[in-house]
């Protein structure tokens, strides 16, 4: 899962990568991602994933042998692990653990989070729409949209620096006004 996570993939993506995956090129590491929906794209990832990609060849190799997939199906490694048996082990690990939400109950599970969560993470860091929309494996721009929506938490931090400029520019404007006015100087803290 943390695989997943980090790739940004779909899950149909992450189970079928395979073994010939990882390549570098001019020093970077890259991945050839077989899309099931769409066509192959390559994208730079970083060396610490990499490095947990070939963990799981090396665990798979010696676990099963040569194998065309890095994720396999324990019944016939010639094939690649299905997705009902990945939520199978997850929900098996929620329920023995307890693992619960915010409100108290069981924790539920869909991989589709972890993309999201890697698209809305590349737009908190300000990168273009295209360059999100070919991390993802998107052909064009149309689905950036469902990632741009910010936290508010986010949007608080990054208009925080705005907010209190306007607030200068409003005091400012203030001077010199009647005294009904002066409370709003005082409640801002005589900014």
């Amino acid at each position: 899962m943390v695989i997943h996570q980090m790739l940004g993939t779909r899950i149909s993506d992450t189970l079928t990568l395979q073994t010939d995956c990882l390549f570098q090129k001019d020093g970077e590491d890259l991945i050839r991602i077989r899309q099931m929906k769409t066509s192959t794209y390559i994208k730079p990832i970083s060396r610490e994933l990499a490095m947990l990609i070939q963990k799981a060849i090396r665990y798979t190799k010696e676990k099963y042998g040569e194998t065309e997939y890095i994720f396999v199906s324990d019944k016939n490694p010639e094939r690649p692990m299905q997705y009902s048996a990945l939520q199978g082990r997850v929900i098996r690990l929620i329920y023995r653990e307890d693992i619960r939400d915010d409100n108290g109950r069981i924790f539920g599970f869909g991989t589709h989070m972890y993309r999201h969560m890697y698209g809305v993470r590349l737009t908190e860091m300000h990168l273009d729409d295209w360059t999100i929309a070919r991390l993802l494996g998107h052909s064009s721009l149309v689905n950036v949209k469902y990632y741009r929506k910010m936290s508010n938490q986010t949007l608080a931090d990054e208009t925080r620096q705005a907010r209190h400029q306007m607030s200068l520019k409003i005091l400012e404007c203030l001077d010199g006004w009647e005294e009904e006015y002066e409370q709003i100087r005082q409640d801002a803290g005589g900014q």
